[in-house]
């Protein structure tokens, strides 16, 4: 997944060392909570149930897919969506996490580098999104910007109820939730919301590629620990509407990270034919 380098400028060493220290976290917590590993469950700021536990590992494996193709590429393209998803994540944990401090025991070394971490990567995110505003966009503005923007305003409108009025948008939620995870879980909708959005500027091969990825992997991996941990405690009521909804939602982020995906192959087959013809 190569582009000119005229197209895209190198991203500055601070973002690139921020974007892998990032992969090393995402890996260990990710995978960590994903496959419920004692000692990853117990160094958790927080008591996880284990619906909570197994989604928050997959939203984490996901993330770190977009981050590893960031920190590879080293470009601003895939960076530019990249880092509007890190910024859009850690900005709402953030602000989560400082609205329900008496989930938070500060008298835990986890729970300092929590905000440590966060707050960082926030402010480190939005200072590049600012530096590098004025930057050419690579790739070309998309057919399909409508298509993009349905699918934002679907996710963003969710997200955004769940972060507003947690109480009610919880409802579609499979297990129970209270307000605290609520309002944490609108970055689920958010963050894929504002990748869309910036495709809708302009787009490259590799910017298709790696939302497109990254979203696959967060509506398939949040199914599928929903459906493991359900087989072990047996919570779900699998004939409720709610539940079917949710899932619908998270079909959705599939379907959006296949139809990338395949937007990213057949822009790369009409780039190889175009310089064959040229040749």
């Amino acid at each position: 997944m190569t582009q000119h380098p005229s197209a895209s400028p190198r991203i500055s060493m601070l973002l690139l060392g921020v974007t892998w220290l990032e992969v090393a976290v995402l890996l260990v917590a990710g995978g960590g909570l994903l496959i419920a590993l004692p000692a990853v469950v117990a160094i958790w700021p927080w008591p996880l149930t284990p619906f909570n536990l197994r989604f928050l590992g997959a939203l984490y494996s996901a993330a770190l897919l977009a981050a590893f193709v960031q920190a590879r590429v080293g470009r601003w393209a895939p960076a530019r969506t990249v880092t509007l998803m890190i910024f859009v994540f850690t900005l709402v944990v953030t602000v989560c996490s400082v609205m329900h401090l008496d989930r938070f025991d500060f008298g835990k070394a986890q729970v300092w580098i929590w905000f440590l971490l966060y707050v960082g990567v926030c402010l480190n995110a939005g200072l590049h999104l600012w530096l590098y505003r004025r930057l050419p966009l690579a790739g070309q503005p998309p057919r399909s910007r409508t298509v993009l923007l349905v699918c934002a305003g679907i996710l963003g409108v969710y997200g955004l109820a769940l972060l507003l009025v947690p109480d009610l948008a919880a409802r579609l939620w499979p297990w129970k939730i209270d307000r605290f995870h609520a309002q944490l879980y609108s970055v689920s909708f958010l963050t894929p919301a504002a990748g869309a959005l910036s495709l809708r500027r302009c787009a490259a091969r590799i910017d298709w590629f790696t939302l497109g990825v990254t979203l696959l992997a967060w509506g398939l991996l949040p199914m599928l620990a929903l459906v493991v941990v359900d087989a072990q405690v047996h919570r779900v009521d699998w004939s409720e509407t709610a539940v079917w909804a949710w899932l619908s939602l998270l079909g959705l982020l599939v379907g959006m990270g296949t139809w990338m995906l395949r937007t990213a192959t057949t822009i790369g087959t009409t780039t190889a034919r175009d310089q064959s013809a040229s040749a």
